[in-house]
């Protein structure tokens, strides 16, 4: 499931001069609160700034492949599809919502809410909310557990707050919510994505840091502590079928493979933040941003680049299920969401709204699942 957490964007960063620091509801963990702006919108507010920083001067194709050594993309093919929009629904009395993550076809879970006209601006009255084929089924209290992440089942990850600790949780289709086992020298966890097997990763504290935990569907009731590296920032991402994790620590990007071995995601040129957003039986998807440039890139479950898409290409966000990549691109001095199939541009999706944020691809590629701004939407193909 891809997991898009909050008013970041996009995971952590090691570079604050080109990225905001993530923001925190609480000190130890670095995904930031249910009902902040969603990240899918804020990379609009990651990539202008760096496009601003660049207009003084123009980076030309070649200097762009010189800097990362990409490869350059083809030209770009007939749109395949006429994509046609259907807005979700928004509960009776809200004006916004928001998608943090969906399973790829029936089920999405987020926010909804109220926005506020005085002071603080911003979201209020937000309640974690589920869909299922675009119809809010669930509605969260508004003191009622953050919600991550949802799987094929309908069954929602997140935590929940008690004495100022953090608890990861799962939550039912019916808002029953029920505690995963946890460590009682953890300082506090909280559940990030689930696979649609019902396997769950996410973080807990240890002392000032952060390890990742995985809770397997093969062994309810338990948990594994994976040997990656603690960190003071840590947020997986995503995570596949086979159980393979995605995501973010101090050091960069990381995989884990199946024996939960975990691989740093290769990068080229110095000083190169990494974003890993998406991974698909072992394929995984995201973007590369140094002081000179940045590409699309994609990885495979070693970490070794596989491709580098230049071309304007911001970053890889979703995988399709015959291997189509969703993602942003720059289109002049404006992003704009795009679809590539082997590095090359296969659908500029000329007719979809630049503000739309892809979250999921379909299996059958017919469905791209996202946000416009303030409600999740999804264009389907005719």
């Amino acid at each position: 499931m891809i997991i898009h957490h909050g008013n970041t964007d996009a995971k952590s960063t090691t570079a604050p001069d080109r990225f905001p620091p993530h923001a925190s509801c609480f000190t130890w963990h670095s995904a930031p609160c249910q009902g902040e702006q969603p990240e899918v919108h804020s990379l609009r507010r990651r990539a202008d700034p760096l496009f601003n920083r660049r207009k003084g001067s123009v980076l030309a194709v070649a200097a762009v492949t010189a800097a990362l050594g990409l490869v350059p993309v083809g030209t770009a093919q007939a749109a395949a599809c006429n994509w046609q929009q259907t807005a979700w629904e928004l509960p009776a009395g809200t004006t916004k919502g928001s998608l943090s993550a969906t399973d790829g076809g029936r089920y999405g879970v987020g926010i909804t809410a109220t926005r506020s006209t005085t002071w603080p601006y911003g979201y209020k009255d937000k309640r974690g909310t589920l869909w299922d084929n675009g119809k809010v089924v669930l509605r969260l209290p508004v003191d009622g557990p953050n919600v991550s992440d949802v799987n094929a089942s309908g069954l929602i990850v997140g935590n929940t707050f008690t004495n100022n600790k953090s608890t990861a949780v799962t939550i039912s289709r019916t808002g029953t919510t029920t505690t995963l086992p946890s460590n009682p020298a953890w300082g506090g966890a909280r559940a990030s994505v689930i696979n649609n097997a019902g396997d769950i990763a996410g973080t807990a504290q240890v002392g000032t840091k952060n390890i990742l935990v995985v809770w397997p569907a093969s062994a309810p009731g338990t948990y594994r502590e994976l040997p990656l590296p603690a960190s003071v920032f840590l947020t997986p991402r995503d995570i596949d079928e086979q159980g393979r994790i995605i995501g973010t620590n101090d050091s960069g990007g990381f995989v884990t493979d199946l024996n939960g071995v975990w691989h740093t995601l290769a990068t080229k040129g110095p000083n190169t933040d990494v974003t890993p957003w998406a991974i698909r039986d072992g394929r995984i998807v995201g973007g590369v941003i140094n002081d000179t440039s940045y590409a699309a890139v994609e990885w495979n479950t070693q970490g070794s680049v596989v491709r580098t898409i230049t071309d304007g290409a911001l970053e890889g966000r979703a995988i399709g299920g015959n291997g189509t990549v969703g993602g942003i691109a720059y289109v002049g001095s404006t992003t704009h969401p795009v679809l590539w199939r082997d590095g090359v541009v296969s659908d500029s999706l000329s007719a979809v709204s630049n503000l739309f944020s892809i979250v999921a691809i379909s299996a059958d590629e017919k469905t791209l699942i996202g946000s416009d701004p303030d409600q999740p939407v999804q264009y389907t193909c005719s």
